[in-house]
């Protein structure tokens, strides 16, 4: 791979701003939108941002990837279940009871959640001390988050910080089944996921007309086409761009970055404080991410 350059740092912290943000956008995004209505507009809207982004790069090769017989469709539904159908409507659920600035800090254990998972379902990863120390470290940190929150109306706070903990784990899954994706180019492979997400989010929207508020605010319209185009679209490209042109190891950076973008920028626009628990388990669970990168 080649040495990251002035582009590739650009890179780096676009996309952590645009993932930092999702935090914030779905905080301002709930306070009109129901969990699974922010979810449904966010998956088709990034649908809707990757067939136009697909169709302008591939060209009619865009359109016939899509045809079935061609494609491993079942790998395709469970990743759709695993990278957008549940995160994306159990992290603005638990946003409901969690500061957008805790959410940002408890997605940070998806790679944890993948060091426990990888040695399951990918051949050639095992366990190793270094992982159990990352996982050990990582799980202090959740724990030094969450404990603190069992007093007064605790089992709300309790309920919202596993539902995005329940995100992480899915987006962890996410990351293993993704690893057997290798005939398709990734941004088609995306669109493809994204395409039955928003069909099964859509059907699900429907159904459930309760889910629907009257009178949306502009700045909840505005956070979930923000949601759609830049956290569920744009990103995902610049992403799969600069995995091609450094690798994994340099865009894992931007997990680092992700969760301290998403905590300032909850501190800086929506006035959120964290308390020392809070810096504590912030730094516990950074430490164990970058334990868990001297495993390879």
């Amino acid at each position: 791979m080649n040495r990251p350059v002035a582009l590739d740092y650009l890179l780096l912290v676009g996309i952590s701003l645009i993932w930092g943000s999702q935090f914030v956008l779905n905080e301002l995004a709930i306070q009109s939108f129901s969990p699974l209505v922010v979810a449904t507009g966010r998956v088709l809207i990034g649908f809707v941002t990757l067939t136009i982004i697909a169709a302008v790069t591939y060209g009619r090769s865009a359109g016939s990837s899509i045809k079935v017989g061609r494609q491993p469709w079942s790998l395709y539904c469970a990743i759709a279940v695993a990278e957008a159908i549940l995160p994306c409507f159990l992290i603005p659920w638990g946003q409901q009871h969690v500061d957008s600035s805790i959410a940002a800090i408890l997605l940070a254990t998806v790679p944890i959640f993948t060091l426990i998972l990888a040695p399951f379902f990918v051949k050639d990863e095992h366990w190793s001390l270094i992982a159990a120390l990352s996982v050990a470290v990582g799980f202090v940190g959740i724990l030094v988050l969450i404990v603190p929150s069992i007093k007064g109306s605790w089992l709300a706070d309790i309920i919202g910080e596993l539902a995005i903990l329940g995100g992480a784990l899915s987006f962890s899954a996410s990351l293993i089944m993704m690893k057997h994706l290798s005939n398709v180019p990734p941004v088609l492979a995306m669109r493809n996921v994204f395409m039955i997400a928003s069909a099964v989010l859509v059907i699900l929207t429907l159904i459930l007309s309760s889910a629907w508020k009257p009178d949306p605010s502009w700045q909840s319209v505005t956070a979930l086409a923000g949601l759609g185009v830049f956290c569920g679209g744009i990103a995902y490209v610049l992403f799969i761009y600069m995995v091609g042109r450094t690798g994994p190891t340099f865009t894992a950076l931007s997990g680092y970055l992700i969760t301290l973008v998403g905590v300032f920028i909850g501190i800086a626009f929506l006035g959120e404080r964290l308390q020392a628990n809070d810096i504590l388990a912030l730094i516990l669970i950074v430490a164990a991410l970058i334990i868990g990168k001297f495993k390879s």
